[in-house]
């Protein structure tokens, strides 16, 4: 029997509209929404062809969905809040299930550290006020860089957050936004970051997205008003600011910038902070060492040096990826603890999906192309797994 669902499932999963795949078929958008509805079946041509498109296997579509809904829409801080974005964040609630249950999969073969950053949530409930003011703010960003160990050039970030429990991926997000995070049902913590940013933009991204999880847990983002979700922002923005750049540490580095309203001045500071030029110098302007006639020809010296979208140092500055969902896939493939072929034929897609989901590189699979018979179990796995 063919499942309209797990069709609707795989499009979504690839961020596809109905007409969109129906390009793609070459049928018409109503065909997709009969197939999906189940009112028709595709040809057995539509359904390789649909498999091809969609990067699954065939009886994927002949199976009723596993996929336990563990994010719902409501928890995801997604930034664009127009209809566009409804649409775009429906698809990435599916991504997100779907990727935890991968991950849930992979990780009960093995012995998976606490989430720490759920006692890092807890300390910061408890002092949070009803109505969060900046000093609040400011307190939990010092509270969080003391509690994850960050180091003072803010460059083992990704790894600390990964270390915390944080699943961090990363694609192509697309739209405006460019990065977001939820929290589960389960309280598995993930951010996801957009694939087009340098490495001191993604630094900030991580710590934006840090604050929602903290300050914003039990937000619901789908009943924010516009100017509501935009204070959201602004408070994830200042997190993330203060969480980067303390105060008690970048003040005497301000005071001795002779030319403060100068893009330039700023750049000895994005070496030793990794944190970008513009971000630098808003910290400081928050800080007052600019006036808003400084703040304001700064701008117009990142419009006239085209450093809005590139920055000096962008190129140097080397990019960090998310580490710790390949190193599950290769902990678990490289003790055989299972195979390829098994998780594959488990989830029923191809291996150019479980790439694409996860941002994998495609030669990363290459060594376990042809693993099977998994037998050596060692000490990674779960105490009771040969129970």
């Amino acid at each position: 029997m063919f499942y309209g669902k797990s069709l609707q499932l795989a499009r979504m999963l690839h961020g596809l509209s109905r007409k969109e795949l129906g390009e793609r078929l070459n049928v018409t958008e109503q065909s997709i929404w009969q197939f999906e509805k189940q009112m028709t079946e595709p040809s057995f041509e539509n359904v390789l062809q649909l498999k091809s498109i969609l990067q699954v296997k065939s009886s994927f579509f002949f199976e009723q969905s596993t996929v336990t809904q563990t994010f719902p829409e409501n928890n995801i801080a997604y930034r664009k809040a127009d209809v566009v974005s409804r649409k775009k964040t429906n698809s990435e609630v599916v991504y997100l299930n779907f990727v935890a249950e991968i991950i849930h999969y992979l990780e009960g073969f093995l012995n998976v550290p606490p989430t720490t950053l759920i006692t890092l949530r807890k300390k910061v409930i408890e002092h949070l006020p009803s109505k969060l003011t900046n000093a609040a703010i400011k307190q939990t960003a010092a509270l969080a860089r003391e509690f994850l160990n960050i180091r003072p050039d803010n460059g083992d970030l990704l790894l600390s957050l990964e270390k915390s429990g944080i699943h961090v991926l990363e694609k192509n997000v697309g739209g405006k936004a460019d990065a977001y995070s939820a929290w589960s049902t389960k309280d598995v913590p993930v951010i996801v970051l957009g694939i087009k940013k340098s490495a001191v933009r993604r630094n900030f991204d991580l710590a934006h997205e840090l604050g929602h999880l903290l300050l914003h847990a039990h937000v619901d983002f789908l009943m924010l008003e516009k100017n509501e979700r935009a204070q959201v922002e602004r408070e994830a923005d200042y997190f993330a600011s203060c969480f980067l750049l303390p105060a008690q540490t970048v003040k005497k580095e301000f005071e001795e910038i002779r030319k403060i309203s100068n893009p330039d001045s700023y750049i000895p500071l994005k070496l030793k902070y990794h944190v970008s030029i513009q971000a630098l110098e808003m910290r400081a302007y928050k800080l007052g060492f600019l006036t808003p006639k400084q703040h304001s020809y700064f701008y117009r010296q990142i419009s006239l040096n085209d450093y809005k979208l590139e920055e000096p140092l962008d190129r140097e500055i080397a990019l960090k990826r998310p580490g710790k969902i390949r190193s599950i896939f290769h902990m678990v493939l490289n003790n055989h603890i299972t195979d390829l072929q098994s998780i594959e034929e488990h989830f029923q897609v191809e291996r150019s999906l479980l790439e694409e989901m996860f941002s994998i590189e495609s030669d990363f699979f290459v060594p376990y192309e042809k693993q099977s018979n998994f037998t050596d179990f060692n000490n990674v796995l779960r105490p009771n797994f040969n129970a």
